[in-house]
């Protein structure tokens, strides 16, 4: 969708634009959307404010984004954060697909796709490289499958919080 079409805004938690360097939730105004307006529509999208573009058009930028609202871990202590999982895959030997499914604050379930279940060493060794990742010693309970079914929409999410309590979802309104 053209910069021009929509108007982006990156807002802090209280619902202040983001200042260049800040990360903040993605909010949507489409301009152009007469029959069924969306105003100030929260995508579930993270991003970072870039600095003002030299060219001088003012169309927003955006540094980074690094993530949706779902796939953002929940430490103990409440703090949140993505974690970074691309290295999990060499973590495991013949794994085919993996996937880390936050539980509670301390339980991570892990999901693997591998002929064979993992040994306790293995599960040792990989347990270590997602403490890692995620930045915190979770209680992990891992479970083999044979294949990690996508969701409906055809995504396959390598990691996600299924915690229960106040977490945003996507469509919420943008205080």
């Amino acid at each position: 969708m053209p910069s021009e079409t929509v108007l982006v805004e990156i807002l802090d938690e209280q619902g202040r634009p983001c200042a260049p360097g800040q990360l903040g939730r993605v909010v949507l105004t489409p301009l152009h959307s007469f029959a069924m307006p969306l105003i100030r529509y929260a995508i579930g999208d993270y991003a970072e404010v870039g600095a003002p573009c030299p060219c001088g058009r003012g169309l927003p930028v955006l540094q980074r984004i690094p993530g949706r609202q779902r796939n953002r871990v929940v430490l103990p202590d409440g703090r949140r954060t993505w974690p970074d999982i691309s290295a999990l895959w060499a973590a495991i030997p013949d794994v085919e697909q993996i996937q880390l499914i936050q539980r509670s604050k301390d339980h991570v379930e892990v999901r693997y796709a591998r002929e064979q279940p993992l040994s306790p060493v293995e599960e040792h060794a990989g347990g270590q490289r997602i403490h890692q990742a995620l930045g915190y010693p979770f209680r992990l309970t891992f479970t083999r499958q044979d294949v990690i079914a996508r969701q409906p929409n055809g995504k396959y999410e390598t990691f996600f919080a299924d915690i229960p309590g106040p977490i945003e979802s996507p469509g919420s309104t943008a205080p």
